[in-house]
């Protein structure tokens, strides 16, 4: 079923400008995503998060966030950060 509909040249570049800038905004998140391992170091996990390594100790681990820690080699999941920082949005 087909819907006739009419848009100014004006409206339909708002909606094209809209439509890029949110493709582009996936297509980087992807990016982002991939760039880091599931399993990370701290140093690469605080990258991820947007902090530096003693903000990320401090705000992230010393709040709760989960640490793997088999022989001393400390690993954060990418998946327990995503679910930490949704967790702490107000």
């Amino acid at each position: 079923m087909e819907i006739p509909l009419m848009l100014s040249e004006e409206s339909l570049n708002v909606i094209r400008s809209v439509m890029l800038k949110s493709a582009q905004e996936a297509f980087s998140e992807v990016v982002r995503q991939q760039k880091y391992p599931r399993y990370m170091t701290i140093k690469d996990a605080s990258s991820y998060a947007g902090v530096a390594v003693n903000t990320f100790r401090k705000d992230f681990i010393n709040k709760g966030l989960r640490v793997i820690d088999p022989d001393r080699l400390k690993r954060i999941d990418k998946n327990d950060i995503d679910e930490f920082m949704e967790n702490m949005k107000f």
